[in-house]
């Protein structure tokens, strides 16, 4: 038994390799003075879970607050598992960072096994379910061609690139862990079941609502409609009752969710109207999923229902058609569909080179890997570099200067103050004190293209202390952005380098 999954240990030790790539980076050969460093993917967010840590930590609620907008607001239930993250470990006596970084490993292996059991549940042999895995896993689009050549180069999100989720924090690994997992279990008919089956659905249902909310009813929806299909085909009743349980395990998350996103303003007008997600037009799909949805296409044509199981091909269906729903989170309704495109295209491969010869066959499946595998070389690439260099993405989101000052203002400032920095340097700062920021993350900050302007005025006005004041800012902090601006002519609270805090009187 070992010896046959010899290879899939070997994939698990690969992507935690490579998940844990820019963090050894980071560790040995950032540039000097650069800290900061949280995820590759995705950077700013990083600083929303730090802050759900940091006040996991300091209450006994599960409730959290909006530290990256000066606007007063209710708390609401939002980033469960950081938390929980913060909670474990202001009680075990450990920085929380150190058990964000245990649970990425875990959840990248965590996703690897579920990925693994899910191709071999509807890929066709397991030879088709190796290759739906590694597409899944390591397969990318056409973006370094579309990016030759000029026009739409891709959408880089982890619902369209499974590679993403490898450098993603935890939460997402988690979250599609558990969706093929999940999937596993209620798309495929089951005359019987016994209540550990019925158990384990529930929670599987729960975890994903907890964790990524938005696609939870397309699944749902998907295992409610193949559980019906099974039971009037004979092919089993087990399924519809499991679709009942897990959508009565998932409602205690979503309804309060829903309402809290869709009925209190400032919540709809932050995390709701702002958080534009939407998915790339149907053409532009050839582009981010590239070979894999080629060989899907294909494989429909030629094999047509041999591609595709029947539960998996309708929840292909009901994902194709809700990421274009109208809602402004539209491209979080596709959740999963990486994973489910990239078994059809194993189960294509594989048919098509049983029809063409061993030569053909061969060349087939070298072109595959080559192009494939083309953009996720530059993305590694990039992440090495980005790591060395801080470019062409700025993973590193502090300086030393800027932590000291960011330390001294934590032990100086109060909840009930304002702290007025460009956009990046509260970005980071939010997580790290008990004031809030004026602005600092497009999603979070209220008003956000406004608040950029009124920060920008505020640095390039000659009395920006004055400014800042008007603003309501009971704190003026000059980053590693403004080490050129000569500032205020008042002598600041606190130095390190070029960052300087500013008492606003």
């Amino acid at each position: 038994m070992l010896r046959r999954n010899v290879w899939l240990l070997a994939v698990i030790a690969l992507v935690v390799l490579i998940g844990e790539v820019p963090h050894v980076l980071a560790a040995c050969c950032a540039p000097h003075g650069a800290t900061g460093f949280g995820t590759a993917w995705f950077v700013n967010d990083f600083a929303q879970y730090e802050s759900a840590m940091r006040q996991g930590a300091e209450q006994s609620g599960w409730l959290v607050h909006d530290p990256f907008t000066s606007e007063p607001h209710p708390d609401t239930f939002m980033f469960p598992l950081y938390v929980g993250i913060g909670k474990l470990a202001a009680t075990i006596g450990v920085p929380a960072l150190w058990l964000e970084q245990l649970t990425e490993v875990l959840a990248r292996v965590l996703l690897v096994l579920a990925m693994w059991r899910f191709c071999r549940a509807f890929a066709r042999g397991r030879e088709a379910a190796r290759w739906a895995l590694g597409l899944a896993l390591f397969a990318s689009g056409f973006e370094l061609f579309a990016g030759v050549v000029g026009g739409y180069t891709g959408n880089w999100s982890y619902e369209l690139n499974g590679f993403g989720m490898l450098f993603a924090a935890p939460h997402v690994p988690l979250a599609m862990a558990a969706t093929l997992e999940l999937a596993r279990d209620t798309l495929r008919p089951h005359r019987s079941a016994r209540p550990a089956w019925y158990l384990k659905v529930a929670l599987l249902s729960a975890v994903i609502a907890l964790l990524h909310p938005f696609h939870a009813p397309v699944l749902l929806g998907a295992a409610f409609v193949a559980g019906l299909a099974f039971w009037r085909s004979g092919r089993g009743h087990a399924n519809v009752l499991a679709a009942i349980v897990a959508g009565l395990a998932a409602l205690p998350v979503l309804l309060p969710t829903v309402l809290t996103f869709s009925l209190q303003s400032f919540w709809v007008s932050t995390y709701s109207v702002q958080n534009l997600l939407p998915s790339p037009a149907p053409h532009e799909l050839l582009v981010d999923l590239g070979p894999t949805l080629l060989l899907a296409l294909v494989g429909g044509l030629l094999l047509r229902g041999k591609i595709a199981p029947f539960g998996l091909a309708l929840w292909l269906l009901l994902a194709l058609i809700a990421m274009y729903i109208p809602v402004p989170y539209q491209r979080r309704l596709a959740f999963g569909i990486q994973p489910a495109v990239a078994v059809a295209a194993a189960n294509a491969l594989i048919g098509i080179c049983e029809r063409i010869g061993q030569r053909r066959a061969a060349i087939l499946r070298l072109s595959t890997v080559a192009v494939a595998g083309s953009s996720t070389a530059l993305v590694l690439v990039s992440v090495v570099a980005s790591g060395i260099a801080n470019a062409p993405l700025p993973v590193y989101r502090s300086t030393t200067d800027l932590d000291a000052a960011t330390a001294w203002l934590d032990s100086h400032a109060t909840s009930a103050d304002l702290v007025l920095a460009d956009w990046d340097a509260s970005n980071y700062m939010a997580s790290r004190t008990s004031a809030r920021e004026f602005g600092g993350h497009p999603v979070a900050t209220l008003h956000p293209d406004q608040k950029r302007f009124e920060i920008a005025t505020v640095f390039a006005h000659p009395s920006s202390l004055i400014v800042a004041k008007q603003l309501g800012a009971q704190w003026l902090v000059y980053g590693p952005a403004e080490a050129a601006l000569s500032g205020p002519a008042e002598a600041p609270a606190f130095q390190s380098g070029p960052v300087r805090v500013y008492r606003v009187a």
